[in-house]
C-alpha cells in the first residue's frame, strides 16, 4: 500500500483531566510540513490504540475536542505584526542564534523592524533572518520594505525558506535598486528596476497543499503585480519543517552593508473560516470521488447513479440537518432519513421515514468541497466499492492516500 505522507507518526499519549486519553503525534501535510495531530485513544487489553473502539488504528480526521476550559477553538498565534511592540510575538523564530547588535525592534526606528545586512552568499546562509511557519492550505503573506538605506551588494526582502528556497527582494547595485525574484528549484531569476521607488510592498501567495508559490509586488500597498513564474516548493525530508516565510537582509560582497526596515507584516488566510465547508440546512448532492457517480437514494438503499446523470430529480438530493457539534443527519428531498441497518461489517445504509432512526454522522471536512461521513454507530465511513455494483455501506476504515477507494465525496449545493 502506498501511503506516502498520509500517516501519523512520532508522538506520545496523554490523559486529560476528565480521564480520557489522547494521542499527540505528527503528520506530514505537503509544503506546510509536519503538524501536530490530536487523536482519541482506545485501550484494549491494556494497550493504547489510536482510533475509535470499532475502528482501531485509524484516527478520525474530525472528532470531538477534549472537554477543557477553551469552549471555542482559536488560533494560538497572532501572525500579523506591525513591529510596534517591545518584544517579538511568540510566533517568530530566528533561523540562527541572532547577532543582537545587528537588529532592532521598535528602537532604532520606531514601529519598524530593522535588520543590518551581514555577509552571506544566499538566503539560506543569511544570519538574523526572522521566520515564521507558512500557513496552509492557502495564504497570502505581505510586508512593507523601506530599502532606502541599503548599500551596494545588499539584498533584503521576503523569502520562502525551504529546500529549494524562493525569494523576492530588493537588491542594491551600482546603478540603483532592483527587484529580484529568484527560484532555486529552476535557478531562474527575474530582475525589475525600481526607478525612484525606495519603499515597496512584497507579497507571497502559497497554495501549500499543492506546493505552489507566486510572488507579487506593489508600489502603493494596494495594487499588486505578479513577478516571476509560479514556483514549486515541495515538502522534503532534509529539513522536515516545511516552508518558513522569512524577512531577510544580507550582503553578497562579504561586507557588513546597510540596513533594511520592515513594517506591516500581514498574513491573510482565505480558507480559515471552515463554517462554509459544513453545509448545514442546505440541499446538496454527493458525487463519489472514486468514479464521479452520484449517491442515489433508491427504494432499496443508497446506491449510485450508473448513468451519472445530473438532473434535479429528488433521489440525488439530500438535506443536511444539524445535530450539533459537527454531527449531522441526512434527509432525502422526499422526506426519508439515512440510517444504518447493520452494526457489523455489512453496515447497510438504508432509508426510512422514521426520523428517530436517523443516523448521526460526524462530517469529515476534506476541504475543496470534499468530505467523508463517519457513522457514530459503526465508527466507520460510508462508502462503496468503485468497481463492483454493490450498494453503499458504513464499514470503510477510511480513505486511502489517493482518496479514491470509495469513501470520499465531492458535494455541491442544489436548489
Amino acid at each position: 500500500m502506498n501511503l506516502g505522507c498520509a500517516t501519523i507518526h512520532q508522538g506520545g499519549i496523554v490523559q486529560a483531566p476528565d480521564g480520557k486519553w489522547w494521542g499527540v503525534s505528527m503528520q506530514d501535510f505537503n509544503a506546510v510540513g509536519r503538524t501536530v495531530c490530536l487523536s482519541p485513544i482506545t485501550w484494549v487489553d491494556g494497550w493504547p490504540y489510536f482510533g475509535l473502539e470499532k475502528n482501531l488504528g485509524r484516527s478520525p480526521r474530525t472528532w470531538f475536542k477534549p472537554n477543557d476550559m477553551v469552549k471555542t477553538p482559536q488560533a494560538p498565534y497572532d501572525r500579523c505584526d506591525d513591529f510596534s511592540g517591545k518584544t517579538f510575538k511568540p510566533v517568530w523564530q530566528w533561523n540562527h542564534n541572532p547577532n543582537d547588535k545587528m537588529w532592532s525592534l521598535n528602537k532604532e526606528r520606531k514601529g519598524w523592524l530593522r535588520l543590518h545586512s551581514m555577509p552571506a552568499k544566499q538566503l539560506l546562509w543569511a544570519k538574523n533572518t526572522l521566520t515564521q511557519r507558512a500557513i496552509g492550505p492557502v495564504s497570502y503573506t505581505s510586508v512593507k520594505l523601506d530599502a532606502s538605506r541599503l548599500k551596494v551588494g545588499d539584498e533584503a526582502g521576503l523569502g520562502a525558506i525551504n529546500t529549494p528556497y524562493a525569494s523576492l527582494g530588493v537588491v542594491k547595485t551600482d546603478k540603483g535598486l532592483n527587484l529580484r525574484c529568484y527560484d532555486q528549484n529552476t535557478n531562474k531569476e527575474v530582475w525589475k528596476p525600481l526607478a525612484k521607488s525606495k519603499v515597496v510592498w512584497l507579497r507571497l501567495w502559497g497554495d501549500y497543499d499543492k506546493s505552489q508559490l507566486q510572488y507579487s509586488y506593489s508600489l502603493d500597498g494596494k495594487n499588486w503585480e505578479n513577478i516571476g513564474e509560479q514556483m514549486l516548493s515541495p515538502y522534503q525530508l532534509k529539513t522536515f519543517q516545511g516552508i518558513r516565510v522569512a524577512l531577510y537582509a544580507f550582503n553578497k560582497k562579504e561586507l557588513n552593508g546597510g540596513v533594511a526596515d520592515f513594517d506591516d507584516f500581514m498574513v491573510e488566510e482565505p480558507m480559515a473560516d471552515r463554517t462554509a465547508n459544513l453545509p448545514i440546512g442546505k440541499t446538496i448532492r454527493f458525487s463519489n470521488l472514486a468514479d464521479g457517480s452520484l449517491m442515489d437514494a433508491t427504494g432499496h438503499g443508497l446506491m449510485h447513479s450508473s448513468s451519472n446523470r445530473k438532473d434535479m430529480r429528488n433521489q440525488v438530493k439530500f438535506v443536511v440537518e444539524d445535530r450539533g457539534k459537527g454531527k449531522i443527519a441526512l434527509k432525502t428531498a422526499d422526506g426519508r432519513y439515512v440510517y444504518i441497518a447493520g452494526a457489523g461489517l455489512s453496515g447497510d445504509v438504508r432509508l426510512t421515514f422514521d426520523s428517530s432512526k436517523a443516523e448521526e454522522f460526524v462530517w469529515q471536512d476534506m476541504l475543496y468541497n470534499r468530505c467523508m461521513l463517519l457513522s457514530l454507530k459503526t465508527q466507520r465511513y460510508v462508502g462503496k466499492n468503485p468497481v463492483d455494483g454493490s450498494p453503499y455501506s458504513a464499514d470503510y476504515q477510511g480513505a486511502d492516500a489517493g482518496m479514491k477507494n470509495g469513501c470520499v465525496f465531492t458535494w455541491e449545493v442544489v436548489e
